[in-house]
């Protein structure tokens, strides 16, 4: 197909209609709609206290490299906080496993979290190479439409990633 063919006005038309689909797409109106919209909220420092209130979400990984594939377990560390306006998902990862857990933080930036019957982008949950009380703070993020349970059940998936 020869481009220099079609009229102006196609190519004029064809190029709006692509703005409009990338502004759609920036500003989150099209969008995956079995994740739950979430916005990330920042980190928040967790004391050894508080550390009590996180529950252990083990999960498998796969990272694809030039080197080879690389499988692993791992698992992160995740709270649910229904109690403000928005609910509140908190967690971290825990960074004792040298290059395997950095591979795993590698898989979790592409990894959904189940909580419950939604499904979130587990992006916010932080690597952490301290103790809780030492220092240790968790990636937190909010969701805009659902409210789970304190005690829905957690699990993580998602496929094999590139490194």
């Amino acid at each position: 197909m020869n481009i220099a063919g079609l009229p102006r006005w196609a190519i004029l038309l064809f190029g709006a209609g692509l703005l409009a689909f990338g502004l759609a797409v920036s500003r989150g109106l099209i969008r995956d709609p079995s994740v739950a919209r979430s916005d990330y909220a920042g980190t928040i420092d967790v004391s050894a206290e508080d550390a009590k209130l996180y529950r252990a979400v083990p999960f498998e990984w796969q990272v694809t490299s030039a080197a080879g594939s690389f499988k692993g377990s791992d698992t992160a560390h995740v709270r649910i906080d229904p109690s403000g306006e928005l609910a509140v998902l908190c967690g971290w990862l825990r960074l004792d496993k040298g290059g395997t857990s950095i591979r795993a933080t590698r898989w979790l930036t592409e990894a959904r979290l189940r909580v419950g019957d939604i499904r979130v982008s587990a992006l916010f949950i932080a690597p952490a190479d301290r103790d809780p009380g030492d220092g240790l703070n968790a990636g937190c993020a909010r969701l805009l439409d659902d409210r789970p349970a304190i005690d829905a059940p957690l699990s993580l998936e998602g496929g094999p990633v590139r490194e």
